[in-house]
């Protein structure tokens, strides 16, 4: 009987990481009310000593709301600035979905990285549309990573 081959040595964990997953109600057409509760789930993940909070795709106009395809934002704009003084004032990485509205006119199903000091350090814009999506977000290219003190993080949705 051939001898069996050893596994790979599992690195130890360096230590823990505290995620907030930010549960909330996304309403079509109601950008200011739905980030009105994006920086109180921020604050709120920080109150409990989350490094990162995770926040919903498309958190501004709901998913497929038609009131993106006029009222989307470019990022960096009105509605990441909202989520990026949140993630400064309580010192926490945020991942938030945005639809952004491009340079060119074309709106995204973005993803944003926001450090804790509320630099947006990473954007991603989803690549794999389903059916319903394709006549809201122009398809995304690229997949990003980015270094930071919490490891390795990539963004996707």
């Amino acid at each position: 009987m051939p001898p069996v081959p050893a596994l790979p040595e599992v690195p130890a964990p360096i230590g823990t990481l505290r995620i907030g997953l930010g549960q909330l109600l996304v309403e079509g057409g109601e950008p200011a009310r739905n980030l009105a509760r994006a920086v109180e789930q921020i604050a709120e993940a920080a109150a409990q000593n989350c490094e990162l909070v995770l926040l919903p795709e498309t958190l501004d106009f709901a998913w497929t709301h038609p009131s993106a395809l006029y009222e989307a934002q470019p990022i960096p704009g009105m509605y990441s600035n909202m989520l990026c003084e949140a993630a400064a004032l309580h010192k926490i990485y945020v991942c938030a979905g945005l639809t952004e509205r491009a340079a060119d006119g074309r709106n995204f199903n973005a993803a944003i990285l926001i450090d804790p000091q509320g630099n947006i350090i990473v954007k991603y814009h989803k690549i794999n549309l389903l059916d319903v999506e394709q006549p809201y977000y122009a398809v995304g290219q690229t997949l990003n990573v980015v270094d930071t003190p919490l490891g390795k993080i990539g963004v996707n949705i």
